[in-house]
């Protein structure tokens, strides 16, 4: 007997099987696994994979586009009564936006590796796709910021959105360092480079707001 065609709500379920499986994977070992090791970890045949993704790439993607579009999801929250008044606004945005970063630990290493490795065996309907998704977030996160702060002019809300996550992925590159360079830190020499991310993270993201709503 003929299997009945999937629906396009079992598709997605499937597809989130495989998104699920990734995750895990990832978290575990903190390099992008094989589309092998996804098929096994989600129980289906690797074939499978490649009817909803075309590259692991494209999977992992996938996975930074959800962390992102959760992180902007927040904003709403984010911004709520946030005042107009630069310093004020900026101490009240800092703390919970620090606290939406650490309940995403994929997103930063995720977005680290997009441009260098992610991107280069990515579709390029995937990559625009991809490209125009986050183009769009920043969009709608910077009126929602505008609506709060007048000051702002029409597009500088998106731009200190860009400007925020840019300065965070940054900052995160630059405290990340190699495992076998960590005991390094305890050195008098290296003193200077033993920052706690999320610690330096506010502080800078407070100094950025607060001359960008100026």
């Amino acid at each position: 007997m003929a299997r009945t065609a999937m629906t396009e709500e079992e598709r997605q379920l499937r597809r989130t099987e495989l998104l699920s499986a990734a995750h895990r994977l990832y978290q575990g070992r903190k390099v992008l696994p094989t589309v092998a090791d996804i098929a096994r970890e989600a129980g289906l045949a690797k074939g499978t994979v490649y009817l909803y993704f075309r590259t692991k790439e494209e999977i992992f993607i996938a996975l930074l586009e959800d962390d992102f579009n959760q992180l902007m999801d927040s904003l709403p929250a984010l911004l709520a009564e946030l005042p107009a008044e630069a310093s004020a606004a900026a101490r009240h945005f800092a703390g919970p936006y620090i606290h939406a970063i650490r309940n995403l630990p994929d997103l930063l290493p995720l977005a680290a590796i997009s441009n260098g490795v992610l991107e280069q065996n990515l579709p390029f309907e995937a990559m625009t796709r991809f490209k125009l998704g986050l183009a769009q977030a920043l969009e709608a996160g910077g009126r929602l910021l505008e609506n709060r702060c007048p000051q702002l002019a029409t597009g500088a809300g998106a731009t200190l959105l860009m400007r925020t996550y840019a300065l965070t992925l940054g900052l995160w590159q630059s405290l990340e360092y190699p495992s076998a360079f960590l005991e390094q830190l305890s050195q008098e020499a290296f003193r200077v480079l033993k920052r706690d991310f999320f610690t330096e993270l506010e502080g800078a993201v407070r100094h950025l707001w607060e001359g960008g709503l100026r």
